[in-house]
């Protein structure tokens, strides 16, 4: 049935509990009919015996008691009986005249009337009841009466007839009923899927609608709008992403293009060449940062950042970042001011981690202006170690602190001039941080300068 389409299975399923119920239920009844029935045939031979133990203990002898039963029993012919003295002197039934009863094997006065069912040769099932009495001379008797079970057979065998008619007619309301219920309840599902089959990259505004939220489709509906507009987001990210790629990409190299357009155009002395190739060196390297930090975004969104296996220790590795930037500081008349870290070890990538604290140094450089300081200091918070970096630049207003680790984002550059990057570096650094289950966050006010901390899991390393 792995093939088969839900509603199907559903319906299947829905059929053999019902068939099972509906099996089950015949069953008991089917035998509560046969031991009713049983008991009605008991009661009926009950009946005969008593009356034909009253007419035992009238009658005045065994002639009188022969033309009695004679008497009665050619009215019933469908009760058979049998009378039995000590001395074996048998009165009977025209019809048990040539047929022996069993007998029981020890049946006094005192025990209630034994019923057995008996096959008679040659006559066929039999119902027998037994009982001891003693007649008007006080001799005990065994009486005897037998009644044959065609009649009830017959009477179950109709009830077993009706009820094997009813099982295909049940068994098709069953497959009926059950399909139309799968068809009611898979209604929702089928107009969730003629939504998400309307839903492409076109057209990301639409959602499924939610009759009741809190039913089992209803939330698969909430999950899945939840996770169209996670969808909705990422591709919106992916569009600004490479419209900006696009836009950052095509202006170093409409610039390449231009100065070399520019050179080829007539003869120029060897100076002019040279600065030509010295602007081209420079924009091939902000291209080829550019593209670097393009790699290792999308590394990071592929979930191919490498996996983190070395013992890294973070106050030693912060402080090889920082000898990196002393020459930068002193050539942009900065002042380094680096307060020492506790020793700290994590699990973790000393490449992303190296380019996470280079990242944050050169954004403070470039937003700090000559003659500013620059601030690095850290301390263990309980299980985690926080690192910030703080400068006392151009700060950053409240109202785009939120947005300082998108791709492509920066705050106004005019300050700055050609020191402003591409805004991708605190987008990496927060591609590193999370990375390391860890969180990076801003403070900052305008004119007064930004501290970004970076907080950290691990524990305190040995000195």
């Amino acid at each position: 049935m792995t093939g088969w389409s839900i509603r199907w299975r559903l319906t299947l399923s829905n059929a053999a509990v019902l068939a099972g119920l509906f099996a089950v239920f015949c069953g008991v009844m089917l035998y509560l009919v046969h031991g009713h029935l049983q008991r009605e045939e008991d009661a009926w031979l009950s009946e005969e015996i008593h009356e034909l133990r009253q007419d035992v203990k009238l009658a005045r002898d065994r002639e009188h008691l022969q033309e009695t039963f004679d008497t009665r029993y050619a009215i019933h012919s469908d009760v058979h009986f049998r009378v039995t003295a000590p001395d074996a002197a048998v009165i009977q039934s025209r019809f048990l005249r040539d047929t022996a009863l069993p007998r029981p094997g020890h049946l006094d006065e005192t025990e209630p009337p034994q019923f057995e069912d008996v096959d008679l040769p040659g006559l066929g099932q039999f119902r027998l009841l037994s009982l001891t009495a003693r007649d008007s001379q006080d001799r005990p008797l065994l009486l005897q009466v037998a009644s044959a079970k065609a009649e009830m057979s017959q009477d179950f065998q109709w009830y077993l007839g009706t009820v094997v008619a009813a099982v295909p007619i049940a068994l098709l309301v069953a497959i009926a009923a059950g399909y139309g219920l799968a068809c009611h309840a898979l209604a929702p599902v089928e107009q969730m899927v003629a939504t998400a089959e309307r839903i492409s990259a076109e057209r990301l505004d639409e959602r499924l609608t939610i009759r009741n939220p809190r039913d089992e489709l209803g939330r698969l509906g909430l999950t899945l709008n939840a996770m169209f507009d996670r969808l909705h987001r990422a591709i919106d990210q992916m569009r600004r992403f490479t419209s900006d790629a696009a836009h950052e990409l095509r202006s170093p190299i409409a610039a390449l293009r231009t100065k070399a357009e520019v050179i080829l155009r007539a003869p120029r002395e060897a100076e002019v060449y040279r600065l030509a190739m010295e602007q081209t060196a420079d924009e091939a390297a902000r291209l080829t940062e550019l593209v670097h930090q393009l790699l290792t975004l999308s590394r990071y969104d592929a979930g191919q950042f490498p996996p983190l296996e070395d013992r890294v220790r973070v106050d030693l590795l912060v402080a090889d970042v920082v000898e990196q930037f002393r020459s930068r500081t002193t050539d942009w008349r900065h002042t380094l001011v680096v307060q020492p870290l506790p020793p700290w070890s994590l699990v973790g990538d000393d490449i992303l981690l190296s380019q996470l604290f280079f990242n944050l140094l050169d954004n403070a450089t470039k937003y700090t202006p000559p003659g500013g300081t620059i601030c690095v200091r850290g301390r263990e918070a309980g299980q985690e170690l926080v690192v910030e970096v703080e400068d006392d630049g151009i700060g950053i207003p409240e109202e785009l602190q939120g947005r300082v680790f998108d791709r492509f984002f920066r705050v106004d550059s005019s300050q700055n001039d050609d020191r402003s990057g591409v805004g991708l570096g605190l987008a990496i650094c927060r591609a590193v941080v999370e990375t390391h289950r860890g969180r990076i966050a801003v403070r900052s006010a305008p004119g007064k300068g930004s501290c970004f901390g970076v907080t950290l899991p691990g524990a305190p390393a040995a000195s």
